[in-house]
């Protein structure tokens, strides 16, 4: 029997190509589904319109979307800069409460974002900051949830870091602070960059804690899109679908094109 004598190889390659048609073909469907010339969701689709594309980048679908890029990018930016002192400590001292520390920072990856959600809106109606509910408590829920990602990456890079660097830089008279700025975040800006892209798609594609922080007026896209949802899956909601997947795509390929992030993750190059 011939299918017995396919080799490892070929076995692997047939393996990943099934596991990406598994993956890609819901994709390639909503798009398609949002071509319908009709006002229904359907496949395959009854004649070809891009009426449903000009509603997507309506104000009712555009504003959304612009508030949840804003969000990621706060979340992006200040989850590294608050993983970066926190990643020192734990990566290069060691003090009475370090694995305390190491779990509470880790917690929320191992908490639904679901119960992170009702902690936030709890806490901030018992401080009294119920004005806050909306942009600001969003902002601290996320980075809440994204500050793991970016503590995980950028300890792969500190760990990394050959000693001889820092100790070479200081015997030839550089300062701490200019063997910092100089040597060490030179070097591990892989693993910070790496960081803020975790940090941004995890923003913006989150939905079980904004569900529980937002406001009127200020609702990330994806909890527009649930709220839709409640009336049935409309060609225009394929459309929306497909942007919010294909913009975080355009991030990391551009943050791959500048900063040869995929060596990171995958190890072609080092981390330098």
């Amino acid at each position: 029997m011939s299918f017995l004598r396919v080799s490892p190889w070929s076995a692997l390659k047939i393996a990943v190509g099934a596991v990406y048609a598994f993956m890609l073909t819901p994709i390639l469907i909503t798009a398609v589904v949002s071509l319908n010339a009709t006002n229904r969701s359907l496949f395959p689709p009854q004649g070809l319109s891009l009426r449903w594309w000009g509603e997507a980048f309506s104000p009712e679908w555009v504003d959304p979307l612009i508030f949840s890029l804003k969000l990621s990018a706060v979340s992006a930016v200040l989850s590294p800069l608050m993983a970066l002192p926190l990643t020192f400590a734990l990566v290069r001292y060691t003090f009475p409460g370090r694995q305390a520390l190491m779990a509470l920072t880790l917690g929320p990856l191992l908490l639904p974002a679901l119960v992170t959600g009702v902690a936030l809106l709890q806490f901030f109606d018992f401080m009294g900051w119920r004005a806050w509910i909306g942009f600001p408590a969003l902002v601290a829920g996320h980075v809440a949830i994204c500050l793991p990602f970016a503590v995980r990456t950028i300890a792969i890079s500190l760990t990394t870091l050959p000693p001889n660097l820092e100790l070479a830089a200081a015997s030839l008279g550089a300062s701490k602070l200019r063997t910092l700025m100089e040597i060490t975040l030179p070097y591990i800006k892989n693993g910070i960059v790496a960081g803020g892209v975790f940090a941004f798609i995890h923003s913006f594609t989150d939905i079980n804690l904004s569900l529980f922080l937002v406001r009127p007026g200020e609702q990330p896209i994806t909890v527009k899109i649930m709220g839709f949802l409640e009336y049935g899956f409309a060609p225009t909601l394929a459309a929306v679908s497909v942007i919010t997947l294909v913009l975080p795509l355009i991030l990391v390929l551009i943050v791959e094109r500048l900063t040869g992030l995929g060596n990171f993750i995958y190890g072609g190059r080092g981390n330098g």
